[in-house]
């Protein structure tokens, strides 16, 4: 039986598909439907001290990654339209949990929530029962699931772990079996995947800070860059030219990890690593030495890297190439790297 009037609410944060089924699930049961956004002003004083206190320090960058409210809204409304349902539907700015729950003026009949919100349901129904107001009816919608069985959520999309849809970027079989480049693909790769630039200053608003390639993160290093992960291979076009990490200008204090990738290939070895560096929380500098050729590196990067991490890479007779890490950027990547062939580990013996 349908409800007269619900209310629900969120941030919408790169609206996505659990967002999109959750509204539907809403739209379902309640003849009117109040939608609560967040401003912006609330997701200052909330989801950053959220992040801070659950996810730790290292979480807080992803939260400024959070899309205005102007942004958020426009989303949420392009999805009402479609669904041809704005005579039904309030999108209203809430600065506090409550929202309109507390209003004397509304009869509302239910809150519906997501599984993770029973809390703040709680609160709600508790700060009604102190005002003499009766309790909202809660109804859970549980939440949808990514392609790898987690729930699918705005953080992990700013993490750059999944798309909007819930697929992961990087799949299973890439950290399983080595892949190898199609000679028809080869010319593509000989784009720039980003712009090329002059100059690289410190950016501290950036995700991350990547240098590729040893003269990269030579200069990088001599221009007192502060990039986060470094990746090379001693090798500059593919002659050895260095043989140490201080001919590259690191004072020996960062953390090395190894990974085999030999010409023309990516490996599950190299996909792990770089999962492996993404997600630990490494209080220093990081670089990965490549056993083999860092050419292709930039594309496991990029499919595991946060949004906004900035990637820089030398492009032979271009110059220094800087990639700003976008959902577009990511879906490019994907789908290149999905063209390359999977080949049995042991053919190779790696």
């Amino acid at each position: 039986m349908a409800n007269n009037l619900v209310v629900c609410g969120g941030t919408f944060d790169h609206f996505h598909k659990g967002h999109e089924e959750f509204l539907s699930y809403a739209l379902s049961i309640g003849e009117k439907i109040i939608i609560g956004l967040t401003s912006d002003k609330y997701v200052r004083n909330l989801k950053l001290l959220t992040s801070l206190k659950l996810r730790g320090a290292s979480k807080i960058q992803n939260s400024k990654l959070i899309e205005g409210y102007g942004i958020r809204k426009n989303r949420l409304e392009e999805f009402l339209s479609r669904k041809k349902v704005q005579d039904k539907t309030t999108v209203l700015k809430i600065d506090d949990l409550f929202g309109p729950t507390l209003s004397k003026n509304l009869l509302i009949d239910a809150i519906i929530i997501s599984e993770e919100s029973k809390k703040g349901a709680d609160i709600i129904n508790q700060k009604r029962k102190d005002l003499g107001l009766a309790p909202l009816k809660i109804l859970i919608f549980p939440s949808v699931k990514a392609e790898d069985g987690k729930f699918i959520s705005s953080t992990r999309i700013r993490d750059g772990e999944i798309n909007r849809e819930g697929r992961l970027y990087i799949k299973p079989l890439w950290l399983k079996k080595n892949l190898i480049l199609p000679e028809d693909l080869r010319g593509e790769l000989k784009k720039p995947f980003g712009k090329i630039v002059e100059k690289v200053e410190q950016n501290d608003n950036a995700s991350y800070i990547i240098a590729v390639g040893d003269e990269t993160s030579r200069k990088f290093n001599s221009n007192s860059i502060n990039q986060n992960i470094s990746v090379i291979d001693f090798k500059v076009a593919r002659r050895e030219i260095f043989s140490s990490f201080s001919d590259l200008g690191f004072p020996k204090d960062e953390i090395v990890i190894t990974a085999n990738n030999p010409a023309g290939h990516l490996t599950h070895d190299l996909f792990s690593k770089v999962l492996k560096i993404i997600k630990s929380d490494f209080d220093k500098r990081i670089i990965l030495k490549i056993t083999g050729e860092e050419d292709l590196v930039v594309l496991p990067l990029i499919l595991a890297v946060p949004l906004n991490t900035v990637i820089y890479y030398g492009q032979p007779n271009m110059g220094l190439v800087e990639i700003l890490i976008s959902e577009d950027i990511k879906e490019k990547a994907y789908n290149l790297v999905s063209k390359f062939r999977p080949i049995e580990t042991h053919t190779r013996g790696y």
